[in-house]
């Protein structure tokens, strides 16, 4: 199977996520993949500020599975800008809250974020 380049996984997203299309289209057109992602952890944080967690654990699992089918450049974007920005999340959430968003981790996710953790690991 092809990998996802960041312009493919860019039209996945737009989308996915009807929230911010607006945002996120005009960001792919300047093929500006961690603009595209940050617009993404954006909205997270917004989510998280509504108390909609079940949304964000959806959210989470879809780029779980951009994550699995990306290539190189989209796992190391996805690393250095979405799995960093769960120590933010995890801050801003209840124990509750996180233990949610956790459950729904990919174990990939879960993994990356521990090493990150552990280690202050900078890529």
């Amino acid at each position: 199977m092809k990998k996802l380049n960041q312009y493919r996984a860019g039209l996945f997203m737009v989308l996915h996520y009807r929230e911010i299309r607006s945002e996120i289209r005009p960001l792919m057109r300047k093929h500006n993949f961690a603009g595209v992602l940050q617009a993404i952890v954006n909205h997270l944080r917004t989510l998280r500020e509504e108390g909609n967690i079940d949304k964000i654990c959806r959210h989470i699992r879809f780029l779980g599975r951009i994550y699995a089918r990306g290539n190189h450049y989209v796992k190391y974007i996805l690393e250095n800008l979405f799995i960093r920005s769960l120590r933010g999340l995890e801050r801003t959430s209840t124990n509750t809250e996180w233990g949610t968003i956790q459950q729904h981790l990919p174990l990939m996710f879960l993994s990356i974020y521990a090493e990150q953790k552990k280690g202050h690991v900078i890529i």
